[in-house]
């Protein structure tokens, strides 16, 4: 087990405005969400003394601006100015549960006393499942010329094998889909929050990569979401109850194909990243009372329940059905929408979600009891991060 199990703590967590596209500089929305995070935990922006982030923008062939198209940690410290900043990083892997990782690292080290972590989501017009212009270059040019352009193109093929090998079929998946819309009319944040969701239009809307439909992909937004994390003994002081990491893990599985990759290689990473969670937390699948899996596309779900350990392979799609993940169900999963319904920030939304389950602050859709939240934070197949957090340490 970690010796530093249930050392650090989330004691803060904030929002932006979420839109289609941009209105304002995405800056705002950053700064938005960063001033949200702080006055949530009780704290003076004075207070604020690390900063993390994953900035990527994730949109081929569009300049990453930062203040416009990306947020950096130079960005966001010329908007704060914090007169007592010690620590600061901003990551290039692992995706933002990478930043909380090293923002949590930073805490026990004592090189911070309170540290903020933003994700930051710009989408540009038509860029979903764009293709790279005359010349691709790098693992592109291998798979560009034949049509994979987008990661909803790649990540198909895996999701194709995974259907054909467990002889199952895709409409089952309508089931996440549709309560994962349930789950984001309880969730204000949510870009579909109102917008209701059914069986027949997710069995009705249009392919988009076979076997992905529309609703099979997450909806791209513009927006912010951001945490203050801090050491345990100091989050009991603050506002609000706070939610302990009780372990985290990293994927270690290799890769070596880009936006391609193998369903072996889904299952592996998974695997990999969770086993460290499980040993470090002394948790196990049996004992999560609320999960929020990854969702950039749906299948992406069916791989983390299977190589996270919560249902045997090849089982997923019908581990999903009968209720069980509904709020009450057996496993509620991605109670908040999911970045199906709620909007692609990445895995922050999802990591923020999973503090509010443990530590009892997700008001209408507040699973009953809850205490051990498992987080998968980023698909697993090559950025993969999961953490346990917890609302009564033991």
């Amino acid at each position: 087990m970690w010796e530093n199990r249930c050392k650090v703590a989330v004691s803060g967590v904030g929002f932006s405005k979420i839109t289609r596209s941009a209105d304002i500089p995405l800056a705002a929305h950053a700064l938005e969400a960063v001033k949200a995070a702080v006055e949530d935990s009780g704290l003076k922006m004075s207070d604020i003394d690390g900063l993390a982030t994953y900035p990527e923008l994730p949109a081929t062939g569009h300049a990453e601006i930062d203040g416009v198209t990306i947020v950096s940690v130079n960005c966001m410290m010329a908007m704060l100015r914090l007169p007592n900043l010690a620590w600061h990083i901003q990551t290039e892997s692992v995706n933002i549960g990478g930043a909380v990782q090293q923002a949590t690292n930073a805490l026990l080290a004592g090189v911070c006393k309170y540290a903020v972590v933003w994700r930051a989501m710009h989408n540009p017009k038509g860029t979903y499942q764009n293709l790279p212009g005359q010349f691709a270059s790098g693992a592109a040019q291998f798979t560009a010329p034949y049509g994979f352009g987008g990661p909803g193109q790649g990540m198909a093929v895996a999701y194709t094998r995974w259907l054909e090998t467990n002889n199952q079929n895709r409409e089952k998946m309508a089931t996440l889909a549709v309560t994962q819309r349930k789950h984001a009319q309880m969730n204000p944040y949510a870009y579909f929050y109102g917008t209701p969701l059914t069986r027949e239009d997710y069995l009705n809307s249009r392919m988009v990569a076979y076997p992905f439909c529309l609703y099979d992909c997450d909806i791209p937004v513009q927006g912010a979401v951001a945490i203050v994390l801090t050491l345990a003994d100091r989050a009991r002081d603050l506002k609000p109850k706070p939610a302990y990491i009780a372990g985290y893990g990293q994927r270690l599985h290799f890769e070596v194909a880009g936006r391609i990759g193998s369903l072996s290689s889904y299952m592996e990473g998974g695997r990999s990243s969770s086993h460290l969670t499980w040993e470090r937390s002394g948790f196990t699948p049996k004992d999560v009372d609320v999960a929020q899996i990854y969702d950039g596309f749906s299948a992406s779900v069916i791989y983390g329940l299977e190589s996270y350990g919560f249902c045997k392979e090849g089982e997923a799609l019908d581990f999903i059905q009968d209720g069980r993940i509904e709020l009450d169900g057996e496993l509620p999963l991605n109670t908040f929408g999911g970045s199906l319904s709620s909007g692609r920030i990445h895995g922050l939304q999802h990591i923020i979600e999973g503090v509010l389950q443990a530590s009892g602050r997700a008001g209408e859709r507040q699973v009953k009891g809850a205490n051990v939240s498992f987080v998968g934070a980023s698909a697993p197949i090559v950025q993969g991060t999961t953490f346990i957090f917890v609302g009564e340490p033991y």
